[in-house]
């Protein structure tokens, strides 16, 4: 799976964090063109940044949510996305390289894989806190 396909292919039905989801994808695509050329590690590492603030803020909503629907897996996946958040972290450091420490993978395949395998997992079981219009 690729980024590109991430964007529609895991949709919760809840507008607002499938905006998000999207705009993180977005991200992690502006992450994976400026490690292709050789002479942006600044650039990866503003990005990487962006990307931990804008995951920051998407998690904050997401747990608002779980907090208001009184989620019965709120503790699970609030520690899921602390797990998230430091998986962002190691792979900033590990970007240097181009390769992620956590899982062995190229920069891009260890992004697809944080990403589609939270929403997947994770967020999946978030659709039945939509309202009726999403």
């Amino acid at each position: 799976m690729s980024l590109t396909n991430l964007k529609d292919g895991l949709n919760t039905g809840i507008d607002s964090l499938d905006y998000e989801h999207r705009k993180l994808v977005g991200v992690m695509e502006a992450i994976c063109d400026s490690f292709d050329r050789a002479d942006s590690a600044p650039e990866v590492s503003d990005l990487f940044g962006k990307l931990y603030a804008e995951a920051s803020a998407h998690f904050a909503l997401e747990e608002s949510l779980m907090r208001e629907k009184k989620y019965r897996l709120y503790d699970a996946h609030k520690a899921d996305h602390e797990q998230l958040l430091d998986q962002i972290r190691n792979m900033m450091e590990a970007c240097e390289d181009g390769k992620c420490t956590d899982c062995g993978m190229n920069l891009r395949a260890c992004l697809e894989a944080w990403f589609a395998g939270h929403v997947t997992e994770a967020d999946s079981g978030l659709r039945g806190l939509a309202g009726p219009s999403g």
